[in-house]
């Protein structure tokens, strides 16, 4: 069984830690902090969990499927995820700590911007064109 409605759910919650770290990273004071430190931690559980959730139910029933047309969208979805596990991990290496210089700093708040829009563009095309064809199964 796919768990589609705690997928979406999940969606929501990884779009909501997007917007609150989307303003507070842009603040060189706030971005430093533990506070946002954890938050950035919060985001990574929630991305990796849902990464693992949608392996074990969705992929998992998907590259199975009888229709050869939902296995190639599956295995194309499916290779996307494995791209976003690995950019979001190295992303995270690089975050503003205190004691970054500002250089640094200053390039994690661009691939920041970068990387929480390929996250909402990746929700966006799950939830628009890869769900409603889970969901008629």
């Amino acid at each position: 069984m796919i768990p589609l409605e705690t997928l979406k759910k999940q969606h929501e919650d990884i779009c909501e830690q997007i917007h609150v770290l989307s303003l507070l990273v842009p603040d060189e004071r706030a971005r430093k902090s533990r506070i946002v430190e954890e938050l950035f931690s919060e985001l990574a559980k929630t991305v990796s969990e849902h990464l693992v959730l949608e392996d074990d139910t969705l992929y998992k029933e998907l590259l199975v499927h009888q229709d050869a047309e939902l296995q190639r969208i599956a295995r194309n979805f499916l290779g996307g995820s494995q791209q976003l596990k690995r950019v979001f991990s190295e992303y995270l290496q690089y975050a503003c700590r205190p004691g970054t210089n500002e250089t640094e700093c200053e390039a994690f708040v661009k691939e920041t911007k970068d990387i929480f829009r390929l996250l909402e563009e990746r929700i966006r095309m799950e939830e628009n064109k890869f769900y409603p064809l889970v969901d008629k199964l």
